[in-house]
């Protein structure tokens, strides 16, 4: 039917051109994108799905990243070592050379310039090993005590093993290097023939033989005690073995008094099974001091059992920590088991303190002296209080810290004097207890927050006692031995280092697979086949074309009706 009033040609022919015109745009703009998705519409469902993988494909990017700066990280830390080892190497050698008999002292003078040089720069490479501000070896600790130890030259001292056993001792500085001539000293002092003196440690010393009988016999007794000044000058004394569980005043020292002075040793597995009033470091300190000292182990005992000392009358404890398990029934603490008018400065618990009776506390079981800056870092659930089980209400106990107190009181019972008590936390201790300084990296090699995405490693090494290595031939003993303990340190740190560098490069290696297979899936979904592409806008455009062309014919349709009339 011709008409005027409607044209079905034109509107047939016109939405045959709209057709063509939506589906060439399409084809223009997948040929212009290169996908065959760009938007919801085009396919909702793997729209969504792309999206997702395109998140991944990006986060796998980064992971890549973090995997191989991780690898650089382990590269400089592996760097670094290589240089540890080049040098303790070159320090054994010198070591070898040193001990062959034919050096005098001026020729030994020349070695120990070379040797005190390389210790030195192996501190500076060891405190200077970054990366990207991370400082990888963590803190040059080269003493685990609260204050460093100079540690002072022995060579001139009499050596107390050329004491005449008999003699009675009140003057003079004596050096001790051996465990023989220290239990020299503990038979003197309980025969009451050391009066005075001072004696430094010249070397580490193993007590390791000192089992039978009981095991090792304390420096002093209640009849004899120890009068006068034991320097530990920054060395060990290690494996302290006491068995005596009937007998008081038990420890490397039994009892201490007349102004003794205790200082600078480092108390090192110490197994204490003993009566009342026993510590690690001494039974008894009567009227004496101790002073940067540390010890480690256990001390199981009766009334007044502690971490230091068992009980202190009228002396103090400063600069001084425990890591021992301290356990016993009556006035027992983590430092002192019984104190009276004695004094606690900057001294610290980090251990384990239990009882089967009354007055068990952090510092103290019993309190009689002032506590200022005192820490308890260990276990308190097993305490009366975190600081003393019984306190004295003269005394003042301010500026003191814990980690945790399991809401117990300060003080089990007494009311003394309370002031700034606060948190404290482990990792800021002024000395080295293992672990505290760990440096610990974690490299997040997956896109996930699974154990599975992350690899940690610990770069830290500790060269404590790294400057025993100077003055080779001179003073200490036994520098092969010492050296060859740093040099087996950085070996097994390059072996762990490098079993991680291996875990890394696999995972880069991991991740490369996962994305590329990703970015294949995502393809797969979302680009256009271009060849397919062209084609239909070839068609689409043939389409437009012919439309157009028919639609232009269509418009002339109410023109015929007008020649009809």
């Amino acid at each position: 039917m011709i008409s005027i009033n409607t044209n079905i040609s034109s509107f047939i022919a016109r939405q045959s051109l709209d057709k063509a015109t939506d589906l060439l745009n399409t084809a223009v703009e997948r040929m212009s994108t290169g996908y065959k998705i760009n938007s919801g519409k085009d396919n909702a469902a793997n729209y969504g799905i792309t999206t997702n993988m395109t998140t991944y494909i990006q986060a796998y990017q980064i992971a890549e990243d973090n995997a191989s700066m991780g690898i650089d990280l382990i590269n400089t830390a592996a760097s670094s070592l290589e240089l540890l080892g080049d040098h303790f190497s070159r320090l054994r050698d010198l070591a070898t050379q040193a001990a062959n008999g034919t050096y005098g002292t001026d020729s030994l003078q020349a070695i120990n310039r070379e040797a005190n040089a390389i210790v030195e720069e192996i501190k500076r490479i060891f405190q200077t090993t970054e990366y990207n501000g991370i400082s990888l070896f963590g803190p040059l600790t080269d003493s685990s005590f609260v204050n460093e130890v100079i540690q002072r030259e022995t060579e001139s001292m009499t050596e107390f093993s050329g004491v005449n056993n008999n003699s009675t001792i009140s003057s003079g500085t004596y050096s001790i290097s051996t465990a023989a001539e220290l239990a020299k000293l503990a038979d003197m002092t309980n025969r009451g023939l050391i009066q005075g003196g001072e004696f430094v440690l010249a070397d580490d010393i193993d007590l390791a033989s000192y089992t039978s009988n009981g095991g090792w016999t304390p420096i002093g007794s209640a009849t004899n005690s120890f009068e006068g000044i034991f320097d530990g000058n920054g060395y060990t004394i290690s494996n302290l073995y006491i068995n005596r569980s009937g007998s008081s005043n038990q420890g490397l020292f039994g009892q201490s008094g007349n102004s003794a002075i205790i200082k600078n040793l480092a108390l090192e597995s110490v197994d204490i099974t003993a009566g009342s009033s026993s510590g690690s470091i001494v039974g008894t300190l009567d009227g004496s001091t101790i002073s940067n000292c540390f010890s480690t182990g256990r001390i199981a005992g009766t009334n007044n059992t502690g971490g230091i000392a068992g009980a202190t009358t009228v002396g103090s404890i400063t600069d001084t920590y425990t890591t021992a398990a301290v356990a016993g029934s009556a006035q027992v603490g983590g430092i002192v088991g019984d104190s009276i008018f004695t004094t606690f400065n900057n001294v610290y618990a980090i251990n384990s303190v239990s009882g089967t009776g009354n007055n068990i506390g952090g510092v103290a079981g019993y309190a009689g002296g002032n506590l200022t800056n005192c820490y308890v870092l260990g276990d308190t659930s097993g305490l009366d209080g975190v600081f003393a089980g019984l306190a004295d209400p003269t005394i003042t106990i301010s500026d003191c810290f814990y980690y945790e107190n399991n809401g117990l009181p300060y003080v089990g019972s007494g009311s003394p004097n309370i002031g700034n008590i606060s948190y404290f936390n482990p990792k800021d201790l002024p000395f080295n207890v293992g672990g505290v300084d760990d440096v610990i990296v974690q490299f997040q090699i997956g896109i996930f927050s699974d154990e599975a995405s992350q690899i940690s490693v610990n770069t830290t090494m500790q060269l404590n006692g790294i400057d025993d290595l100077k003055n080779i031939g001179i003073g200490t003993s036994d520098y092969l031995s010492k050296i060859d303990k740093f040099i087996t340190l950085v070996s097994t740190k390059q072996t762990e280092l490098g079993a991680i560098s291996n875990r890394l490069e696999s995972a880069v290696e991991e991740i490369g697979i996962r994305y590329d297979n990703l970015v294949s899936s995502r393809s797969t979904l979302r680009d256009a086949d271009i060849a397919e592409v062209s084609s239909e806008y070839i068609k689409q455009q043939i389409l437009q074309q012919a439309s157009a062309t028919l639609l232009a014919t269509a418009n002339q349709t109410p023109s015929i009706a007008l020649q009809l009339l």
